[in-house]
């Protein structure tokens, strides 16, 4: 009987990492994330599915995630892919692997439609934040392929992440890398568009203030504090921007 269509799955949490549906489209495969499960379907069905295609399907489904986690700043785990199924006709074989896990925190959205007096809507908040997030994905994702300093930007924001003790520890890697990656600060800072202000405030927060998270709390024995959420998320939006504008340079 013909083969008619080769699925992989993967799994993920938690199910709600993604708002909506998301679904990108290669020449050779066409991914679905959903609902805790991520289907990439192959454009031309095979069996068994060639291992190096199976890796680069894999590794852009991981570059999907740590883009992800760079949008809403949220622990997650992907799993597999935990099995293939092939469709032939009215069959569906599938086989079960022992997949690996991948351990790589969520910022309420408020969101508001604002309407007009004849209850036409002028603005809609979470509209617009999908539309964002999913041109983002779109162009960023496929790029970690091409510049491992891009993935190294996002790995460690991924570390920030999953180890809030040292966040600060983590972003101000993405500053050092930066640093490296151009030859110093006056030849990154005109590259990205960066102002020296909120250069030095990442720097101020990091390594100055006496802050739980901080890189030098030798430092500081005495009267250190943990950093307050406005902290926190400015040093995350400050690192945010400078992670996408290096992305266009890709």
């Amino acid at each position: 009987m013909t083969l008619q269509r080769t699925e992989l799955e993967w799994e993920y949490q938690p199910g709600d990492f993604f708002e909506v549906a998301y679904r990108h489209a290669e020449s050779e495969y066409d991914i679905l994330v959903e609902g805790g499960r991520a289907v990439a379907t192959l454009s031309v069905p095979q069996e068994p599915v060639d291992e190096q295609l199976e890796n680069r399907i894999g590794a852009h489904l991981g570059a999907i995630f740590l883009v992800r986690q760079l949008e809403v700043h949220r622990t997650y785990t992907l799993k597999g892919p935990l099995a293939v199924y092939q469709h032939a006709g009215s069959r569906k074989n599938v086989a079960i692997r022992v997949g690996s896990a991948s351990l790589v925190m969520f910022q309420g959205q408020v969101d508001a439609i604002l309407r007009d007096a004849a209850g036409n809507i002028l603005r809609d908040t979470k509209a617009e934040r999908i539309a964002q997030h999913t041109a983002l994905l779109d162009s960023v994702a496929p790029k970690l392929a091409l510049s491992s300093t891009l993935r190294g930007l996002l790995e460690s924001y991924s570390r920030a992440v999953s180890d809030p003790s040292n966040e600060f520890f983590h972003l101000y890697e993405i500053r050092d890398t930066l640093v490296k990656y151009y030859g110093g600060e006056k030849k990154a800072r005109p590259a990205l568009g960066i102002t020296r202000a909120e250069w030095q405030r990442l720097g101020f927060l990091a390594n100055v203030e006496a802050l739980e998270q901080g890189r030098h709390r030798g430092e500081h024995v005495a009267g250190r504090r943990n950093a307050s959420d406005a902290e926190l998320q400015e040093a995350r939006g400050i690192v945010r921007n400078w992670i996408s504008a290096f992305a266009q340079t890709v």
